[in-house]
């Protein structure tokens, strides 16, 4: 419940938490922001998952033909629900987002803003010290906004937390895969999502209590099709389509997804320098459109992911608009094909389970 509470309603949650704390509260778009140094510097990141309510303000000023995710935030921010913030962290990871950062900058001026460009050929020789010095870019840019330094014993500090929240996070991933019925995957997406939101010292507690609490069956469940479901890479997943799934008769065994273990998967290693050890935890993370990899690793790595967790297939969501996935799709599908994992592609709008996406599901799990 406490979860749900924050993850439904983050901006009642952390207004108050502001409001008790005196901390300022910075936040990020999705993926490749390196929360442990806004955690070192003593404010709280917190990710912008989007919005599934209907846009009304954004349309004014940024195309409608781009994501859904990016216009939802800032419509957010348009309407006032975002006046939490103290400031906002963006990266150059598409070019939606690059666009609307600097409209946002425009209809929000008083806040802090600092705009990461990271490197794309994480392969390439120069990534990790270019990567290197936009990290110290940001902070310093972050000692500046807060008024003290961050010391290399606080961002180790900082680096251990969320690696504990990864550990734990790995733990109840590992029991959903034994046990699948103990928790939905829209449960499950909420339970990440909400440490987006919250210092991470709290998630680990709650994260904790509930793994205490889990009891796992003693007897295996009746058998049904096993499937892993990627996408959402940048916002939360629609959880009445996730339930749906699981409605049809289908266990989600695994995900690939941004609220999900694409967040937590890679820890930051801590025998290394802490700036060297987050830079090479961007060259190193799970494979992405927005990274120029070979289209074989995304599909490897998710052909890996399927036979660890022993599932029968992979349901893929395509956020409408989204170039950098709709480029890269359409290989990775052919390369599990190729080598024996079906795959079903849906293109998704925010608009939730409709009858389309019904039939198409239930005609794949026929196929399982």
């Amino acid at each position: 419940d406490q979860f749900m509470s924050i993850a439904n309603d983050p901006r009642s949650w952390l207004t108050k938490w502001k409001k008790d704390t005196g901390k300022k509260i910075i936040g990020c778009v999705p993926m490749a922001i390196p929360e442990e140094i806004i955690h070192a510097a003593g404010m709280l990141p917190v990710t912008l998952l989007g919005t599934h309510e209907a846009i009304d303000m954004a349309d004014k000023f940024v195309h409608p033909y781009i994501c859904h995710s990016v216009r939802g935030n800032f419509d957010l921010s348009l309407k006032g629900d975002l006046e939490y913030l103290d400031g906002m962290i963006f990266s150059d990871f598409c070019i939606t987002v690059q666009m609307v950062s600097d409209i946002w900058r425009i209809h929000n001026p008083d806040l802090f803003y600092h705009y990461l460009v990271l490197p794309k050929n994480v392969k390439a020789l120069y990534a990790a010290k270019y990567l290197l010095h936009q990290y110290k870019s940001l902070k310093t840019a972050l000692e500046e906004l807060g008024g003290q330094k961050i010391s290399e014993d606080s961002l180790k500090n900082s680096i251990s937390e969320y690696n504990e929240n990864r550990f734990l996070l790995h733990r109840l991933y590992q029991l959903r895969r034994e046990y699948p019925p103990i928790m939905k995957a829209s449960y499950l997406a909420t339970v990440v999502a909400s440490g987006m939101l919250m210092p991470k010292e709290k998630h680990n507690h709650l994260l904790s209590q509930l793994l205490n609490e889990i009891n796992p069956p003693q007897q295996p469940s009746d058998y049904k099709p096993r499937i892993i479901i990627s996408g959402y890479l940048c916002n939360m997943p629609e959880l009445d389509i996730l339930d749906l799934i699981e409605e049809l008769g289908v266990e989600i065994i695994d995900d690939d997804l941004y609220a999900g273990r694409r967040y937590f998967h890679i820890p930051v290693d801590v025998d290394l320098d802490p700036f060297e050890a987050l830079v090479q935890r961007y060259i190193h993370d799970v494979p992405c459109p927005t990274k120029l990899y070979s289209k074989d690793d995304w599909a490897d790595y998710l052909f890996k992911l399927t036979k660890e967790a022993k599932a029968e297939g992979v349901v893929h969501f395509v956020i409408k608009y989204c170039e950098a996935h709709l480029y890269d799709i359409q290989s990775v599908t052919k390369i599990l094909s190729d080598k024996g994992v079906p795959s079903l592609v849906i293109d998704v709008s925010q608009r939730g389970a409709s009858g389309q996406i019904r039939t198409r599901l239930q005609a794949f799990i026929e196929t399982l």
